[in-house]
């Protein structure tokens, strides 16, 4: 099974734990954006000092903005490529991280929406359909306050990319796994 596949949704979901569990199964590499930024945004003039000077003196929002720039392209990238074999992004377990699937702009989010287009391996990861208790619960697994995620959540993007989602809430990872394994499964012998 060399498919990709791609874990999107909300900070504190389960994605790299889920995803942990996914390509120990499938013996494949799991590979998590958010750990590669800087070697990701790298070619797209990406400064991690600025970055931090943009947080420091004008807050998480700013932060937020100035990261889209370099999540759009890395993002585009690693979807224009990932599906050919010998690419560094073939048949990984990409755990996208929360931003890397939140595009604020339209024009952005229906570009990447048509390079995710041919991944049928595309799983949105979130407690439960309810916003209010879908912070709650990533809040009280990470152990502080996220700021950003209840944007994540309320916003369009996920669901429009999604080509399944795995409701986490009252399961084990090593069950939502087995949900996502038996998803995968089940379209290959459709």
């Amino acid at each position: 099974m060399a498919d990709t596949v791609i874990l999107i949704g909300p900070e504190g979901s389960g994605k790299s734990t889920i995803g942990k569990i996914i390509a120990d199964a499938l013996s494949k590499e799991l590979y998590s954006l958010d750990r590669h930024r800087d070697e990701l945004y790298g070619p797209y003039g990406y400064d991690k000092a600025l970055t931090e000077r943009i947080y420091t003196d004008q807050g998480l929002w700013a932060f937020y903005q100035h990261w889209k720039t370099f999540e759009y392209k890395a993002v585009a990238h690693i979807l224009q490529n990932a599906k050919q074999e010998g690419d560094e992004f073939y048949g990984k377990i990409l755990d996208f991280g929360a931003g890397h699937s939140v595009f604020e702009n339209s024009e952005e989010l229906a570009h990447i929406e048509s390079l995710m287009k041919p991944y049928a391996n595309v799983f949105l990861v979130v407690p439960c359909e309810d916003v209010v208790e879908v912070v709650r619960i990533t809040e009280e697994r990470r152990g502080h306050e996220l700021g950003l995620n209840r944007h994540f959540v309320e916003h369009p993007s996920n669901k429009r990319l999604a080509k399944h989602i795995i409701y986490t809430k009252d399961l084990t990872a090593e069950e939502c796994a087995e949900k996502i394994l038996w998803a995968m499964k089940s379209r290959e012998e459709a």
